[in-house]
C-alpha cells in the first residue's frame, strides 16, 4: 500500500514538473519552485489563521490564486518568462506586505527574504545573478533602514512572546525543508540530464558507426557494376565481338544495372516513412500476384539472360491483409539475392504455404549454398545493421528484415554448405485474409 501511495504521487509529482522531452531543466525547476510557494503559502495561510494573523492570512488567501494562476501560465501556456517575472515581483510585493504586518525585523520575514532569494537564483538564468543580488540586497536593506527611521512603518506585531517563537520556529524550519527538497530536486534533475547527455552521445556514436558501415556497404556494391561497365568498354575499344559476345556481355552489364538499380531502391527505401517495428503502417486487402508482377518481370529476364529459371508458385486468387510495397520490397530482395548469388542453370522457386496461423513465403533455390560463416553474418547484419559480407545480401537482407518487422512479420533462412538456400517470410492471418480468401477460392473454381 505505502509503495502504491508513492509511485501515484511520484506520477502526479512528475506531471506537475512537466516532461522532460517538453521542458527545459529551468523551466521545471521553476514550476517546482510554484508548487513549493503554493504550498508555503497554504502553510502561511493556515499559521495566520491559527495564531490571529487576520491581515496576513487576507493577504496570503487572496495571493494563492494568484501564485496557481502564475504556474498556469507557464506548466500549460508555456509563458514562463513572463511568469517568472510577475513571481518575483508578486513574491516580493507579498513579502514587503508581511514584513509590516508581522512585527518587522522582530518577525520572521527576512528568513522569507533568503528564501525568496535562493528560489529565485535556482530559476533565472545566469544573466539576472547581479541583478536579483542587487535587488534582494535593496529592498531588505530599504525595509530595515524605513523601520529603524520611522518606527511606525511596522503596523502590527505579535500578541506575545510564544507567537513570535512559534513564528520564526516555524519559518525557519519551512525554509530549509523547501531549501532541502528543491536543492534534491535539482541535483536529481541534473543527473537525469547528465544521463540522457550520455545516452544521446552513446547514440551518435552508434549512427556514426552505423554511416560508416552504410558507406562501406554503398561503395562494396557499386563496385561491381562499374567494373563491369569499365570491361565492357575497354573490350568494346580493343576487339571486335562477334553478335554472341556482345549479348553475354550485355547481359552481364544489364544484370549489373539491375543489381545497381536494387541498391538505390533500397537506400531509397531507408529514407522513406515510418516503418519501425510496431509503427502504424496501413495495411489492406491486395493480390499477392499484383504485389510481384513487377518484380517477377524484371528478374525473369534477367534470370534468363545468366542462364537461370525462375518460377512463380503463387496462386492467382491468394490475397493478404499487409503493406503491399512493404510486402514486396521484402519478396524482391530475395529473389534479388537468390539470382545474385546462383549459378547457371540453377532454379529459382517462389512459392507459397498456409501454415496454422501464417502465410508462408519461400524463396528457394539451388545455387551455391550459404557457408556457416556467411550464415553467421546474415545474423549479425539483421542484429547490427549495414554488415556486408559474401552472400549477406548488402542491404537487401537487412532492409527485407526491418519491413517484415514492421509489418509484424518474421524472416529466416535455411541453408547449407552444399547447393541450395531457402528465405522464408511469414506474416499473421488474419479474419480479414480467411473470409477473402475462401470468397477468392469459390470465384476461382466457379
Amino acid at each position: 500500500m505505502i509503495n502504491k501511495i508513492h509511485k501515484f504521487i511520484s506520477k502526479y509529482w512528475r506531471y506537475l514538473q512537466g516532461d522532460s522531452d517538453l521542458f527545459s531543466l529551468q523551466s521545471r525547476i521553476y514550476h517546482f519552485a510554484c508548487t513549493a510557494t503554493t504550498l508555503v503559502m497554504l502553510y502561511v495561510f493556515v499559521f495566520s489563521i491559527f495564531t490571529g494573523l487576520i491581515a496576513e492570512a487576507v493577504i496570503t488567501a487572496v495571493l494563492i490564486p494568484f501564485q496557481i494562476f502564475l504556474y498556469y501560465l507557464s506548466r500549460f501556456r508555456e509563458r514562463t518568462t513572463l511568469s517568472f517575472n510577475l513571481y518575483v515581483t508578486v513574491i516580493y510585493i507579498f513579502f514587503i506586505a508581511s514584513y509590516r504586518i508581522g512585527a518587522g525585523i522582530s518577525g520572521s520575514t527576512l528568513v522569507s527574504f533568503g528564501l525568496v532569494y535562493f528560489l529565485s537564483l535556482t530559476i533565472s538564468p545566469r544573466k539576472q545573478y547581479l541583478t536579483l543580488t542587487v535587488a534582494n540586497i535593496v529592498i531588505v536593506g530599504g525595509l530595515l533602514v524605513s523601520e529603524y527611521v520611522y518606527p511606525k512603518f511596522v503596523v502590527a506585531g505579535y500578541t506575545s512572546t510564544e507567537q513570535r517563537f512559534i513564528d520564526i520556529g516555524s519559518t525557519y524550519m519551512v525554509s530549509i525543508v523547501v531549501i532541502l527538497i528543491t536543492q534534491g530536486y535539482i541535483i536529481s534533475s541534473y543527473r537525469a540530464e547528465r544521463e540522457k547527455a550520455e545516452q544521446r552521445a552513446m547514440l551518435l556514436d552508434e549512427l556514426h558507426e552505423e554511416k560508416a558501415r552504410l558507406i562501406s556497404v554503398i561503395s562494396h556494391d557499386y563496385q561491381t557494376p562499374l567494373i563491369s561497365l569499365k570491361k565492357y568498354l575497354e573490350i568494346l575499344g580493343s576487339y571486335e565481338l562477334s553478335q554472341e559476345e556482345r549479348r553475354m556481355l550485355e547481359a552481364e552489364l544489364s544484370h549489373s544495372v539491375v543489381n545497381t538499380q536494387n541498391l538505390l531502391l533500397n537506400l531509397l527505401a531507408i529514407t522513406n516513412g515510418n516503418t519501425e517495428p510496431g509503427s502504424d503502417v496501413a495495411r489492406q486487402d491486395f493480390r499477392v500476384s499484383d504485389a510481384i508482377e513487377e518484380t517477377l518481370r524484371v528478374y525473369s529476364s534477367i534470370a534468363k539472360e545468366k542462364g537461370i529459371s525462375l518460377h512463380s508458385d503463387i496462386p492467382e486468387y491468394l490475397t493478404v491483409y499487409s503493406e503491399p510495397n512493404l510486402f514486396s520490397v521484402v519478396i524482391r530482395n530475395f529473389i534479388n539475392n537468390a539470382v545474385k548469388y546462383s549459378g547457371k542453370n540453377s532454379t529459382i522457386t517462389l512459392s507459397y504455404s498456409r501454415k496454422d496461423t501464417v502465410h508462408e513465403f519461400c524463396v528457394a533455390d539451388n545455387g551455391p549454398g550459404i557457408s556457416r560463416n556467411a550464415q553467421q553474418a546474415i545474423v549479425e547484419s539483421w542484429e547490427n545493421k549495414y554488415r556486408n559480407t559474401s552472400r549477406s545480401g548488402g542491404l537487401g537482407l537487412v532492409l527485407a528484415k526491418k519491413y517484415a518487422d514492421a509489418i509484424q512479420g518474421r524472416i529466416s533462412f535455411d541453408s547449407s554448405p552444399e547447393p541450395g538456400a531457402k528465405f522464408y517470410l511469414q506474416i499473421p492471418i488474419t479474419n480479414n485474409d480467411t473470409k477473402q480468401a475462401d470468397r477468392l477460392s469459390a470465384l476461382h473454381e466457379a
